[in-house]
């Protein structure tokens, strides 16, 4: 085999905090990555997987202490003073980020920003030369519209269209090497797949080395041909794809495997009890924008009946979130009826939607931005039950010690803060917050979409139990079709604003009626090598 265009050895890379102790986040990585080929690194957060990606390209930070080898091409990167990094950077290897919108200047357009980059690694190039170069990325990358969205600006972009153009940027200088870091989380199943075509594409067609920095075992399925497993700072194995998905050797790989919800495997027997805790009937919504009204949800009608769990999909922007939003009047209801209990909300006033807020619980999507940093854990579980049940002292401490338990907590942790906790542990106090008065409805807005996987398992496994023994009725909103199929009695699909297909996870996840429906099941990443090559050569051959 040739030489690799990418060579780590014995990586380490330890941070130095104010007070002087070192954190070792790598610790004697190695691997390699030849021209061509697709290598994923995958770890849950902490493991060091990004930090590893970064190091690569003199990113990290200067309390960062780097040694080891990382040679790209044979030069050594490790100690490269800047002018060397700078050359390397853009030109000889490229980073597409997790967060298009995070890696694009808001106030600069689109084709500045990638004329700027030319411009430094070809400064030769003439301005007509350079714009044609823009405009044969844009149309490389499949962006809609190419001459037109030149002179667009990053927040005129949706979140896939952003990511095409970070891509069109990563490949303007034909790099040897592409580093892509988590470069699909934040997108829908159908954009998911759309960007992972694209750079199987580049792969295909350049040569060019990829380094694919994931959590996501579907994704690593689908485009991987070799598999980096980190934990702790550490590899744990590395493995072909294949062999990873059917011989792992490590413990811990086994547990992240067996940890990922899978398609068709939903088995949830609910016990539905006939009495719809919500029902809404024509619900319209619609927002404001300067001169013209914008429909966020039009006529939408379901229910949902005390004990049965009814997911929400559909892509970003669908209205999905809104509808969900304007069961708690967090959004204009336009028309239609919300009721809960039979109560129109639209109705209530005064101690009346006092008591309406009391039966009615939501987990958010984002656990460190719906709790209070300022506040002890105990003080954020113990706010509704202080204002809304009017417990204090010794009764209100006993009740939030119920509720860390029954989340899977310590009762010691009630002194806690939200920066001292994990992201499972946070949404775990999210979800005790939720239940503590003992709502007839929970609303849960993707709670488990920024967790890793086996994180994720845990919280799904929490909501089944909580759902069993509370018996509230959940309208749980998501974009990941293999978790709502673990969990969810029926499922509603939404497109944009409305609801196109309703019926139980069954029907809807195994026979859809609607072409929407099948292409994003189509579209959803599945842990399986084999089946993601298979349905890869299908579309192809379309």
């Amino acid at each position: 085999m040739s030489e690799p265009r990418l060579s780590v050895e014995e990586l380490k890379v330890e941070f130095r905090g104010q007070n002087g102790a070192g954190v070792r986040a790598v610790d004697g990585v190695s691997f390699d990555v030849h021209d061509g080929e697709v290598v994923a690194v995958v770890g849950e957060s902490g493991s060091g997987k990004s930090v590893t990606a970064m190091s690569v390209l003199g990113l990290l930070p200067k309390n960062a202490t780097t040694t080891g080898s990382i040679r790209l091409g044979g030069e050594e990167l490790v100690d490269a003073g800047l002018e060397a990094l700078e050359a390397v950077r853009g030109r000889r290897a490229a980073m597409i980020f997790q967060d298009p919108f995070g890696a694009l200047d808001p106030v600069f357009t689109i084709g500045f920003q990638i004329r700027e980059v030319l411009g430094k690694h070809f400064p030769s190039l003439t301005g007509p030369e350079r714009r044609q170069r823009v405009l044969d990325l844009l149309t490389a990358v499949e962006l809609s519209e190419p001459e037109k969205r030149m002179s667009a600006f990053p927040h005129q972009l949706s979140g896939g269209q952003a990511q095409r153009v970070v891509i069109a940027m990563a490949l303007a200088c034909e790099p040897e090497l592409l580093i892509a870091d988590e470069p699909t989380t934040a997108l829908d199943v159908t954009v998911q797949r759309e960007i992972l075509d694209l750079l199987i594409g580049v792969r295909e067609r350049t040569g060019t080395a990829v380094l694919i920095i994931t959590h996501d075992m579907g994704v690593v399925a689908d485009v991987a041909d070799r598999v980096v497993v980190m934990r702790r700072g550490r590899i744990e194995e590395t493995q072909t794809v294949h062999g990873l998905f059917t011989r792992p050797t490590a413990e811990y790989t086994r547990q992240l495997l067996s940890s990922v919800p899978r398609l068709g495997a939903g088995d949830r027997q609910g016990v539905v009890e006939g009495h719809s805790v919500l029902v809404l009937d024509e619900v319209s919504v619609e927002y404001r924008q300067r001169f013209r009204a914008v429909r966020a949800v039009t006529g939408a009608s379901l229910h949902i009946d005390r004990g049965e769990i009814l997911a929400l999909v559909g892509e970003s922007g669908s209205g999905k979130s809104t509808l969900g939003k304007s069961i708690v009047g967090l959004a204009p209801v336009k028309s239609g009826r919300v009721l809960v209990d039979g109560v129109d909300i639209s109705s209530v006033r005064g101690k009346d939607a006092i008591d309406y807020k009391k039966r009615v619980g939501v987990v958010f999507q984002n656990p460190l931005g719906a709790l209070d940093p300022r506040y002890t854990m105990g003080e954020v579980i113990g706010e509704p039950l202080r204002v809304h049940a009017g417990l204090k002292g010794r009764p209100l401490a006993s009740r939030v010690n119920e509720l860390l338990e029954a989340v899977g907590l310590e009762p010691s942790w009630s002194g806690r803060y939200s920066h001292e906790l994990s992201g499972g542990q946070r949404q775990r106090v999210a979800i005790a917050r939720a239940i503590a008065l003992d709502p007839v409805l929970l609303i849960a807005d993707e709670p488990t979409s920024a967790l890793d996987v086996s994180v994720q398992a845990t919280i799904l496994e929490l909501f089944r139990r909580l759902q069993t023994e509370l018996r509230f009725a959940c309208l749980f909103i998501s974009h990941d079709l293999a978790v709502v199929d673990s969990l969810a009695d029926r499922v509603v699909v939404m497109r944009n604003s409305r609801i196109v297909e309703e019926g139980s996870r069954n029907e809807v996840l195994t026979h859809p009626r609607e072409d929407y429906t099948r292409r994003l099941l189509e579209s959803a990443p599945i842990p399986d090598p084999d089946l993601q090559k298979k349905r890869r050569r299908e579309r192809e051959a379309r």
